[in-house]
């Protein structure tokens, strides 16, 4: 994915867009599978690669909020909060991501420029997607039983793809932390309800008849 492409520039011309490289002193960076990406004060924009961001409790177990793919950024919603110390991104696979530090967006231009403010705007757009995510993962959470969740999950997957055919964006391992379940406990769950006769699996292809 090429930079200009990503909702953050929405609006933002190529002329425009090598000028804030500049001015937002933007940096890139590659890792590794399974290295940690810092998150503090930054917003990062993936241009390759795949990560996910988790969340450490107090017993130092990690429960997964997001899984982002090219495209995606992080940072744009939490990185504006002073304590981020119990939040981690790790590269779930090879990535490139590009870096701004909050402050050069946050501040106010001293030239005013019209393409930092559509920046802040795609900004603040962005953010209140991020809260209807974790909205979507509050209500799936909301369930109490293994089997309520997946329901739960599965029918959003389902409605955002537009299809009862669709396919995980991550896999069953992610999914389990991402709905904070035993993953034994849900591939047994999901098993009682493929003989059930509620859904179809192959791979990460669900086939929801619920």
């Amino acid at each position: 994915m090429i930079l200009l492409e990503n909702p953050l520039f929405a609006g933002i011309s190529a002329s425009e867009l090598s000028q804030m490289e500049d001015c937002f002193q933007m940096e890139r960076k590659t890792y590794r599978e399974k290295e940690e990406l810092p998150i503090g004060g930054k917003i990062g924009i993936l241009l390759s690669g795949c990560i996910s961001l988790n969340r450490l409790d107090i017993d130092g177990n990690l429960s997964m909020l997001e899984y982002m793919t090219e495209g995606g950024i992080f940072g744009a919603f939490f990185s504006l909060f002073a304590d981020t110390s119990d939040l981690m991104v790790i590269c779930e696979k090879a990535c490139t991501v590009v870096f701004i530090d909050t402050f050069h967006i946050t501040k106010r231009c001293h030239n005013a420029c019209h393409h930092h403010t559509v920046v802040v705007e795609n900004l603040l757009q962005l953010m209140t997607e991020k809260v209807q995510q974790l909205s979507e993962k509050v209500e799936i959470l909301s369930h109490r039983s293994i089997r309520e969740k997946l329901l739960c999950y599965f029918r959003m997957q389902s409605g955002k793809q537009g299809s009862v055919h669709f396919e995980l964006p991550f896999s069953f391992s992610a999914l389990a932390s991402y709905l904070c379940v035993d993953r034994s406990a849900m591939t047994r769950e999901l098993r009682k309800m493929k003989a059930e006769g509620l859904l179809e699996v192959n791979g990460r292809n669900i086939c929801l008849y619920a």
